[in-house]
């Protein structure tokens, strides 16, 4: 990665910038990398951990239903 200074930022756009690191817990260096990188139209693909694929409805099979439709029952006796 390249460094470069920019200089005669609106105080605005530092204020801003500010308060978005701050809320995000990380560095201004990163909200103005990203705000570069979209603003160039150039931002890459977001980070995911690969887990969206398991999101969502998904087919368990024959009896799922009536396995979950057990599980919702309780024994009263568990409660005493």
């Amino acid at each position: 990665m390249d460094q470069i200074t920019v200089r005669k930022i609106n105080p605005r756009c530092v204020d801003e910038a500010k308060r978005l690191a701050k809320s995000r817990g990380v560095a201004m260096n990163t909200i103005f990398r990203e705000v570069l990188e979209k603003g160039l139209g150039i931002a890459s693909a977001e980070r995911t951990n690969g887990l969206e694929r398991f999101a969502g409805d998904s087919d368990f099979g024959n009896g799922w239903e009536s396995h979950l439709e057990e599980l919702k029952q309780v024994n009263p006796a568990d409660w005493e």
